[in-house]
């Protein structure tokens, strides 16, 4: 059977999240005969069967585990892309869920173009703090990637999806990675987002957390200057600047990393 689209969720720690995150796929509609398998890659050796619903038909649904435990997201991405079969892959993390009407507008998009994004809504408690998109709303520039500070979920025509870096902010390179290789701006999906819920426990919490980003945001910068990708080093350049503005802002508030960005975009 002919699958159009596969889904990849890396999962870690995820219990209390995969449900919903599987029931915002499970609530979109199916038109055009599409065809859809969701690859969920298990990062933390714990066991998941019994926290995913009955599918419809035109899902399948394939799980896979990592040599280890908690071996990165990006090589749990990695996994699922090598075993993905849709002529389109599409990203989604186990804490997130899709908007209504979200898989639609997507892939219709993705069919049109190779690549689709839509805007990201950063959500705390269910309550909205940010919705983050292009400066050209009906557009996402690689320029923007370094001046909003968030991560956006492609989906990409699998032949045009590389492998990720097992880095902190991966989902970033691979963003500014795509954007530049198409070599213009991508138009966006409209009337629909990605909905990114912050966990009680959140990375952007840790301890260190600014200094850890800024070195992978270094490494990118490195990296891309020696491939002479210099959009993308100037992706990195800005968000280790956008780092150091929220370092001095933390001195003076009581406040994580989005509380920071949904005052400053």
């Amino acid at each position: 059977m002919k699958i159009n689209l596969s889904i990849i969720i890396p999962i870690y720690n995820a219990q209390k999240t995969l449900l919903r995150c599987l029931n915002s796929i499970m609530n979109q509609r199916f038109k055009d005969g599409l065809i859809v398998e969701i690859i969920l890659i298990i990062d933390d050796g714990k066991k998941y069967d019994h926290l995913i619903p009955k599918m419809k038909k035109k899902i399948k649904i394939k799980i896979l585990k990592t040599n280890g435990i908690k071996t990165g997201p990006g090589n749990t991405r990695n996994i699922g892309i090598k075993k993905a079969r849709g002529e389109y892959i599409g990203f989604l993390d186990s804490d997130d869920e899709w908007s209504e009407n979200y898989l639609e507008k997507m892939y219709k998009m993705v069919k049109k173009n190779g690549l689709a994004f839509a805007p990201t809504r950063v959500y705390r408690n269910e309550n909205l703090l940010k919705e983050f998109k292009g400066k050209d709303q009906n557009y996402l520039s690689i320029s923007d990637i370094g001046n909003i500070p968030c991560s956006f979920h492609p989906f990409v025509k699998r032949k045009k999806q590389g492998e990720f870096l097992n880095l902190r902010s991966q989902d970033v390179y691979n963003t500014s990675y795509l954007i530049n290789k198409n070599k213009q701006k991508i138009e966006m999906t409209k009337e629909v987002y990605y909905k990114l819920n912050l966990q009680k426990i959140s990375v952007t919490k840790e301890d260190g957390f600014s200094h850890k980003i800024n070195i992978a945001y270094r490494k990118y910068q490195i990296k891309s200057l020696k491939n002479g990708n210099y959009k993308v080093a100037r992706v990195f350049a800005l968000r280790r600047i956008n780092n150091k503005k929220f370092l001095i802002w933390n001195k003076n508030n009581n406040g994580d990393f989005y509380d920071y960005l949904s005052q400053r975009v």
